[in-house]
């Protein structure tokens, strides 16, 4: 037989068995779907964390946090952790003349915000007026935290965009008065907008206060939760961390085997985290993928092997007029080929449009790795060459006198 009439052939006998077509092509529609949402969305939200990471971690950033094993991220219960001072901080930059810039920061646990008749418990944040350079970070709209407002512990607040939108929806919040845990605010500045952070927290539902004021109209404590630096030149920074390290050590008498009592995070170890996070994601989510591509593997395999019972007094009468063993090995392989290749294209452009919703309600960038799109083709080619090749092999040995019997 010619191999066009062997496509033809096999083509047609696909057409009539519509709904085994289906069934054959849905498990590694629904494995590839999978695998391009996967690898798809691993990739921009990789993008996204990196981003973020950037644009509040930079090249030239420390964050120094007490507590010797505690990561940066939610806030700690209050008084927990006392092993930072603001005085630490100054001695670092005194001492230290590679830090151009540092701020101190106090986090607390999320306290009721009320303004008028509306209330939401949201994160406070103490800040000193450098942190609008420590943390790239200004107002959109009004002023942002002066040097008068942490000397007098003024109770002056900073807002964020959505608490705008929750507290004052038909109001312009510059000047009014909120209270938080009952002690009033006068609102003098909108952060701006910056979104949700690599741990997942909306930024933009924050509230800065002074530094001051945070420790001692709010929390009464001498300590702060970190501090964050700015040096110089980033090509120094493994000098700049080990001398950090000793003055911390040396400040808090720390002699010995003793572990230090606060933690030291730079640029590289932040990145390192993300990825090793990240590489969680992008190992075990495309074996399940995988475990269903073989799962649909299995029952492409099972309905071809049917196929080859029900067809062989077609098969049978083929062989007497002239087909070779060879000629229908190469239809069933073809078949099966066609069929999850099909299948495989399909389920990349279902994966697609699976990937522009979930990105959309995550609000990552879509991004469609080539890697995606070679392995939606590349997996059912060969799925289907191996899960066809037993059927094909059995129907090419099938003795055409006992087939037409």
């Amino acid at each position: 037989m010619k191999t066009a009439r062997i496509i033809r052939s096999g083509f047609r006998v696909m057409e009539r068995f519509k709904l085994r077509t289906a069934f054959m092509m849905l498990g590694i529609l629904v494995g590839i779907s999978a695998l391009t949402i996967i690898l798809s969305i691993g990739r921009g939200t990789q993008e996204k964390v990196m981003g973020s990471i950037e644009e509040i971690f930079d090249a030239s950033s420390i964050m120094i946090s007490a507590g010797g094993s505690r990561m940066m991220g939610r806030p700690p219960a209050e008084g927990q952790v006392t092993t930072l001072t603001i005085d630490d901080l100054r001695a670092l930059a005194e001492t230290i003349p590679q830090i151009r810039v540092w701020d101190p920061m106090q986090m607390m646990p999320e306290r009721e915000v009320k303004y008028r008749d509306q209330s939401a418990r949201l994160r406070i944040l103490g800040h000193s007026p450098r942190a609008e350079e420590v943390w790239n970070r200004g107002v959109s709209r009004g002023e942002f935290i002066s040097e008068e407002h942490v000397a007098a512990s003024a109770r002056v607040a900073l807002v964020g965009q959505v608490v705008v939108d929750e507290l004052f929806p038909d109001t312009d919040p510059l000047g009014q008065q909120i209270r938080i845990s009952n002690v009033p605010f006068r609102v003098i500045g909108v952060l701006e907008r910056v979104g949700p952070d690599p741990h997942g927290m909306n930024r933009d539902l924050e509230i800065y206060v002074p530094i001051s004021t945070a420790m001692r109209r709010m929390l009464n404590v001498d300590h702060i939760v970190a501090g964050k630096l700015l040096i110089h030149d980033p090509e120094q920074m493994e000098d700049v961390t080990a001398r950090i390290r000793e003055i911390l050590r040396e400040r808090h008498h720390l002699t010995g085997d003793e572990p230090d009592d606060f933690s030291i995070m730079t640029p590289i170890e932040v990145k390192e985290m993300i990825q090793r996070a990240l590489g969680v994601f992008n190992l075990f989510l495309p074996i399940l993928a995988g475990i269903s591509l073989l799962v649909g593997g299995g029952v492409v395999a099972n309905l071809m092997l049917i196929s080859v019972s029900e067809r062989t007094a077609e098969i049978g009468l083929r062989k007497a007029v002239g087909a070779r063993s060879r000629d229908v090995l190469l239809q069933f392989l073809l078949e099966s080929t066609t069929i999850t290749l099909v299948g495989g294209i399909v389920g990349i452009i279902v994966g697609i449009g699976g990937v522009r919703l979930v990105a959309g309600m995550m609000r990552i960038p879509i991004t469609i790795p080539i890697q995606a799109v070679m392995l939606g083709i590349l997996i059912p080619s060969v799925i289907g060459i191996l899960a066809g090749l037993m059927p094909a092999r059995r129907a090419a040995a099938l003795d055409p006198v006992e087939t037409l019997r």
